[in-house]
């Protein structure tokens, strides 16, 4: 297989997870090495965080801290750069989020924002 055609595998894989997006009021915080970011988007392999303009990136770097979510739930997390887009960083988690972590968050936002 060549090297595009398994890059594009991979990547469509990586589609396959079920991604949650939060609108920012409802954002969970990411506190890594001292600092807190918020977290824009969770899926079970990966985090999205929005960056402060002087934060530095070193490729290969790992990246450990713990996300506090509004129920007062945490999780440590650890993981890899996979691309920076912008003023946001995607983490490849080593060991992904839990399914159940996501879908309580889905289920608290949708109960929030809910017209019923």
């Amino acid at each position: 297989m060549e090297k595009d055609e398994e890059q594009e595998e991979q990547e469509e894989q990586n589609r396959s997870f079920f991604r949650l997006r939060y609108s920012e009021p409802e954002m969970p915080s990411f506190l890594w090495d001292g600092t807190t970011f918020p977290v824009c988007e969770i899926s079970e392999q990966g985090i999205r965080i929005v960056l402060k303009a002087d934060t530095q990136i070193v490729d290969g770097e790992v990246i450990a801290g713990i996300i506090h979510f509004e129920d007062d739930g945490e999780i440590e997390i650890q993981g890899k750069p996979l691309r920076r887009d912008e003023d946001e960083l995607v983490i490849k988690l080593h060991h992904g989020v839990e399914l159940r972590i996501i879908n309580k968050e889905q289920i608290r936002i949708r109960k929030k924002y809910s017209r019923d």
